[in-house]
């Protein structure tokens, strides 16, 4: 199992909170063709469950923060959330082509990592007034191939 993120700042200072999936059987990588990463992005829906969101950028999501296979979280089909309060981390997940500079606002959208799709961390190319959950402070190039940013209190 391959690290894909890891906070930088103190966990004391950030909310996390269990949330049901709208889709519980990513939990399970023994038997799941795409199983969720730590560090992948997941919509909050209306039912107020976490989903591996449609595309649109108008919706707030959340990182997932616990390790592929964790057996209490497949017990009892809830995963743990980066809720509430600032961060900064490093992220393998996320498609560095239209990241390019240090503050820069990013996106949650389409990435590909191990060959299958995830929600991460993007770029966009023109400006937008759509949901940005983070903005980067380090570029993979300085950081060993990991995008480090910083998440908004929202």
């Amino acid at each position: 199992m391959a690290v894909t993120f890891k906070l930088v700042s103190e966990f004391q200072t950030i909310a996390r909170r269990s949330f049901g999936l709208d889709d519980p059987s990513i939990l399970r990588p023994a038997t799941s063709a795409n199983p969720l990463i730590m560090g992948e992005w997941l919509d909050l829906t209306t039912a107020y469950k976490m989903q591996r969101g449609v595309g649109s950028l108008s919706v707030p999501a959340f990182p997932y923060f616990a390790e592929e296979g964790r057996y209490e979280v497949q017990a009892i089909d809830k995963g743990p959330f980066l809720y509430m309060g600032s961060f900064e981390a490093d992220t393998m997940v996320f498609d560095g082509a239209l990241i390019t500079t240090v503050g820069q606002r990013i996106f949650v959208g389409d990435v590909t990592v191990s060959s299958l799709t995830r929600k991460g961390l993007i770029g966009i190319a023109a400006p937008t007034t759509e949901v940005s959950p983070a903005f980067v402070t380090r570029l993979p190039a300085n950081n060993g191939g990991w995008l480090r940013f910083i998440r908004d209190n929202v």
